[in-house]
């Protein structure tokens, strides 16, 4: 079959079509869409942020996360306040970085919640984020 007769019956582009056959263009490594603004180590940064305060017992709601990655990249001058990142953002960078998950905040039950001493925990990661940034 030809590649204009296969453009239209599957109604591609022929130009798309004829780039793939050419072998111009890989299929396995092209990426459609606009890319990111923000570079691969800033949103790696980001995401040691929200694991680490998540560590801490300190999790972020989507919203938080989305205006936290906002001011991060109006400081490193690639956005403006003016335009905030959006939940579609949000949505774009959950895909990128698999390994972070949403959930549900859940109550400790009764047992474990009389056990957990919040001073020792506070004083505990205060510590160790006084040490990590001296």
């Amino acid at each position: 079959m030809s590649v204009k007769k296969a453009s239209k019956i599957f109604q591609v582009p022929d130009t798309t079509l004829r780039d793939r056959v050419l072998q111009k263009v890989d299929p396995e490594t092209a990426v459609f869409g606009k890319s990111p603004v923000l570079e691969c180590f800033e949103e790696a940064n980001l995401v040691q942020h929200f694991k680490t305060m998540a560590a801490y017992g300190y999790g972020y709601t989507r919203q938080e996360c989305v205006n936290i990655a906002s001011e991060y990249a109006v400081h490193l001058g690639k956005r403006t306040m003016d335009k905030p990142f959006t939940m579609k953002w949000m949505r774009g960078f959950l895909k990128r970085w698999p390994e972070l998950k949403v959930l549900k905040p859940r109550g400790l039950e009764h047992a474990r919640a009389k056990m957990a001493s919040k001073e020792t925990g506070y004083f505990k990661n205060l510590e160790k984020t006084l040490s990590t940034h001296n």
